[in-house]
């Protein structure tokens, strides 16, 4: 929900900055489609003009060269036979419709038409004959008709001049309708909206395309405030000078631009004059807004769907993430990032009345190997869903890893704890186990008990540690974690810090406790044992870091170390002529799956020349049981270099028969364990004696570990075990003083 929100919001923002952004560029958009609108239309009107007054020009020059030939052709008919002569000439020329009416008039007053329906004013003939006189064309305009129908003519004449050293004996003239030229003035190149008409000098209408509702177009202009730097007076000027003039100006009833295009033409000083209706620019700035709001509008949806895309993909994407970072894939419970992003708040929730619990399935691999990986996972999802029926509003819980989950629970005592942790439990392994399946769900508990406040990871770790403790017990599957415990884990961390370096600096050191015979008491060899001396007569006993250096690794290292201390001093004594005795070294089951363990110790043997049969290789019951196949595989090796091989702790286990049935030991050790309370029980005092004689039987020597009295002695020889190591016998010596023994039994021999 947070996450819509702040999309929503994100959206809307984006929303009004786009709408911002995008409407300042319209503004400036159509400011900048205004000032170029206006420049086409002037461009547009310009031309238009331009080619109005070309085209015009051009057919009164056509129409005078028609009528300079037709009057050529009546020349070459003077004098004329008669009058009728002179109709019938003008009717045939008339007949291929260039013209409206031909006429001619005589200096002699006589004029001809040829036809009768239409008369020109005899102001007219005269301006003709005058001009004719001159021997200049003439065009004028006529009207004819009354006040309500008038129609206007175009009037062209030439002077007939049959010899041209005489004067003149009159004018031939046609007349065109005003209709002609409409082609021309309705501006074709604009379209049916542009328009021009023809002026004189003075500004008077000479032509139009339609009725006008003035008569001078200069009149028409004195209501409107023409475009600086241009004025009437100014137009004025620059008409009768004959120049070229674009004029701007806006009428009281429309916001469009119009203009004006005053061109010069070629015949009597008269002007054509184009222009553009209103219409025609609110048209084309209408057209121009319906197609940029399109497009605006267009780009604003698209834009606003680019945004909501973004937003969505981005809100998908952020689902995903929170999924990814803080969501289990496999149970669709929180997993350890969200349990750590809301463990102060739930804390708080739960007024710091709370416990930190983890737990973890006992041997849960066996049941992937047994059941397969999906089985499994399935066993996961049941896990979760019944922490979520278990588990309060307050309270959460997250799956750490593989099998491993973390709770946060309400607590008040640890007697009413407890009894919830056994009863989730219970519901663990009756609702979660397989069925079809003998594996029954087994959980240990690490729980801390939240009493001060630290850190969420300090306190994870007391649960583990907690933990730890648990998964070691064999009665109660939970523990709660106790200050002692952090006591050991600071004890613990303080040796791995220094183990290292204990290593270099040759601080662990080599005892050797004799194996003496039982029969005679000699000497018949030693099991290598490790101090650590810290300096100032500080010892630390193995049972502090040994099992340390199993659980972290750095036993493969110290093994080694030891080995080669042994054939050191092996060497050592081998040098100075002392009888050797076989010395044995305790490997710990790392070394099993360690592919150079054999070639190592093959080396350091090489390294110090010591025959392989003075060293033995001691594996404890539980580490040959636990990996059979390797455990047999790597006794073949050694006894195929040479090297000896021990059972330790035989008895102490419940495998011991089984591992000698399928693998060959060169001794088996008796532990102590094996060996305890036998005082008092005959029972226990035959099964002793059964094994010993049955290993002998199997022709394996046998060493009894722990032989602390004489009567434990008397027993074990009694039976016939090979070899004793215990106090009884010796206490575990340094190098130093079991090398006097040594020297002793040489003397002796």
């Amino acid at each position: 929900m947070n996450i819509q929100r702040i999309s929503f919001r994100s959206f809307i923002v984006f929303a009004l900055l786009a709408a911002i952004v995008v409407t300042a560029g319209v503004v400036i958009y159509w400011r900048q489609v205004n000032v170029l609108l206006e420049e086409d239309v002037k461009v547009h009107i310009a031309d238009a003009g331009k080619e109005a007054a070309t085209d015009f020009d051009r057919l009164i020059q056509t129409d005078r060269e028609i009528l300079s030939v037709t009057a050529l052709s009546l020349e070459n008919d003077y004098p004329w036979k008669d009058d009728s002569v002179v109709e019938e000439t003008l009717a045939h020329y008339d007949s291929n419709d260039r013209f409206n009416l031909l006429g001619m008039i005589l200096t002699s007053g006589k004029i001809f038409y040829s036809a009768p329906n239409v008369k020109l004013h005899r102001s007219m003939l005269k301006d003709i004959l005058a001009n004719a006189r001159t021997g200049t064309f003439y065009t004028g305009i006529s009207t004819q008709g009354d006040e309500t129908s008038q129609s206007s003519f175009v009037v062209q004449a030439i002077g007939l001049d049959p010899n041209d050293n005489q004067k003149p004996i009159g004018a031939m003239f046609a007349m065109q309708k005003q209709d002609y030229y409409k082609g021309i003035l309705a501006l074709s190149s604009m379209g049916s909206d542009g328009h021009a008409i023809v002026i004189d000098r003075s500004g008077e209408v000479m032509l139009s395309y339609e009725p006008l509702s003035y008569k001078n177009i200069f009149a028409s202009l004195e209501n409107v405030q023409l475009d600086a730097p241009a004025t009437l007076d100014r137009l004025r000027i620059q008409i009768n000078e004959g120049e070229t003039v674009l004029v701007g100006f806006r009428e009281d009833d429309t916001s469009a631009h119009l203009f004006y295009q005053f061109v010069p033409l070629q015949t009597n000083d008269w002007y054509i004059v184009s222009s553009v209706p209103a219409t025609y620019v609110e048209e084309q700035a209408s057209q121009l807004t319906k197609l940029s709001l399109l497009l605006f509008g267009a780009i604003f949806c698209v834009f606003y769907f680019l945004i909501f895309f973004i937003l969505r993909l981005r809100d998908d994407s952020n689902r995903r993430l929170f999924t990814t970072a803080f969501v289990d894939p496999l149970t669709g419970a929180d997993n350890f990032n969200r349990m750590s992003e809301q463990f102060e708040r739930r804390l708080d929730a739960l007024e710091h009345k709370a416990a930190l619990l983890i737990f973890d399935i006992n041997k849960f691999k066996v049941i992937n190997d047994l059941n397969g990986y999906e089985r499994g996972n399935e066993v996961l999802k049941r896990v979760a869903q019944v922490l979520r029926e278990q588990i309060t509003e307050q309270e959460s819980f997250c799956r750490l890893s593989a099998d491993r989950f973390i709770l946060l629970l309400a607590y008040t005592d640890r007697k009413t704890f407890t009894k919830r942790i056994k009863e989730l439990g219970t519901q663990l392994r009756r609702n979660c186990s397989l069925e079809g399946s003998c594996v029954m769900l087994d959980v240990s508990f690490g729980i801390y008990e939240i009493t001060e406040h630290i850190p969420f990871y300090i306190m994870l770790d007391r649960a583990h540690l907690a933990l730890e403790q648990a998964k070691t017990s064999s009665v109660e599957r939970y523990r709660f974690y106790e200050e002692e415990d952090r006591s050991r884990v600071i004890a613990e961390r303080q040796i791995e810090a220094a183990m290292e370096d204990a290593l270099e600096n040759r601080e662990f050191e080599v005892y050797l406790q004799p194996k003496c015979d039982f029969k005679t008491g000699e000497l018949r060899g030693a099991e290598a044992l490790v101090r650590w001396n810290r300096g100032e007569d500080r010892i630390v006993r193995p049972d502090e870091f040994i099992p340390l250096f199993e659980r972290n690794g750095f036993i493969l290292k110290l093994d080694m170390f030891i080995f080669e201390e042994v054939a050191r001093l092996i060497r050592s004594w081998q040098d100075k002529g002392l009888q050797t005795v076989p010395l044995a070294v305790n490997f710990s089951r790392l070394h099993l799956n360690d592919m150079d363990f054999i070639p190592q110790m093959r080396r350091l043997a090489a390294k110090y020349n010591v025959p392989h049969d003075m060293l033995e290789v001691e594996l404890t019951e539980s580490i040959i049981f636990n990996n059979l196949d390797r455990a047999q595989e790597v006794m073949s090796m050694l006894h195929l270099y040479g090297f000896s091989v021990a059972m330790d702790d035989f008895g102490s286990g419940y495998s011991s028969l089984n591992v000698l049935k399928n693998l060959h030991f060169d001794s088996i050790k008796l532990d102590k364990e094996f060996l305890s309370g036998f005082e008092d029980s005959p029972f226990a005092k035959k099964v002793i004696e059964g094994t010993v004689k049955m290993i002998k039987t199997l022709g394996i020597n046998t060493v009894a570990e722990g032989v602390e009295t004489r009567e434990q002695s008397d027993f074990l020889r009694g039976i016939g075990c090979d070899l004793a190591q215990g106090y009884f016998f010796s206490r575990p010596l340094r190098a130093s003083t079991f090398e006097q023994l040594l020297k002793e039994n040489k003397k002796g021999a």
